[in-house]
């Protein structure tokens, strides 16, 4: 099975203040769907995510072996949201409070106003539109409440179904990153795709 439901996320340094990481961490409720901040009553879902190789076929990620390396991953994230730092949430299923993965506003750079967005769906979900659901979500909370001009996204090439989410989403293919990135020894090149305030404006949101 192709996973469009992982994307691929470079690591880079953001600024961001206490006054947006607080906006950043409220919880977003969609038609289908509600992002709010993960805690350690998650952690068996948690793991489950991060323990499935197929979810991170597209990913520098490594999968976990064990709970207890979940466990320490999570306590990180739920610091992190303590600390003012931006990480992925819980994704949950609105009608059934069920776990389907995790989202976020991974990165904030208050001094330019760009962002940058990312999913992770347990397999289960793939192919439910999900994955578009919580990008356009994520966008529109982007730029109507954290007043961001820019809002950015990265997919390995190779991932092409989740290269469509992020179109579908209203992102423009901006460039072509190669060898960006590199997995097991082997070199891949990375889409970098750009949604800007003036694009989002022309079609009226998403």
């Amino acid at each position: 099975m192709v996973n469009k439901d992982c994307i691929y996320v470079a690591n880079i340094e953001f600024g961001i203040s206490p006054q947006i990481n607080e906006v950043i961490l409220l919880t977003i409720e969609m038609a289908r769907l509600i992002l709010s901040p993960y805690t350690l009553s998650d952690l068996n879902n948690y793991h489950q995510l991060m323990s499935n190789p197929n979810i991170w076929q597209y990913s520098t990620t490594s999968t976990h072996e064990n709970i207890e390396q979940s466990k320490q991953k999570l306590e990180q994230l739920i610091t992190g949201y303590e600390n003012n730092q931006l990480g992925f949430q819980a994704l949950l299923d609105k009608t059934s409070n069920t776990f389907i993965g995790e989202a976020g506003i991974l990165s904030f750079n208050k001094n330019v106003d760009r962002c940058v967005i990312g999913y992770n769906l347990l397999s289960d979900f793939w192919n439910k539109g999900y994955a578009t659901e919580i990008s356009k979500a994520l966008i529109n909370h982007a730029f109507e409440k954290l007043h961001a001009g820019r809002v950015e996204a990265l997919a390995m090439k190779a991932n092409t179904a989740s290269c469509k989410v992020l179109e579908k989403s209203g992102m423009m293919l901006e460039g072509t990153l190669r060898s960006f990135t590199k997995i097991n020894g082997i070199y891949h090149d990375v889409c970098y795709y750009g949604i800007i305030l003036e694009d989002y404006k022309s079609i009226g949101g998403i």
